[in-house]
């Protein structure tokens, strides 16, 4: 899939989002694609990651005691 080229990722990882991502485009992703992707998706989590601590670090997801219970009831399943 992904041809040796230098990178900060490696082959694996972009063989990988390559994966991930290619049901979801009609045409063949590149290493170049993946690359972007995969900094466009770390972009994106930089800025939730910003909004949520402007926001005294209140969670986007609520952490109660429901969400609590309902999560560790489905690991232990």
């Amino acid at each position: 899939m992904v041809k040796n080229k230098s990178s900060k990722f490696s082959k694996e990882f972009l063989n990988k989002t390559i994966k991930v991502w290619q049901p979801f485009s009609d045409v063949p992703l590149s290493s170049n694609d993946a690359i972007e992707i995969t900094e466009n998706l770390t972009a994106l989590f930089n800025i939730l990651i910003t909004e949520d601590k402007k926001r005294n670090n209140k969670s986007i997801i609520k952490n109660n005691t429901y969400t609590k219970n309902k999560i560790s009831k489905e690991v232990k399943k």
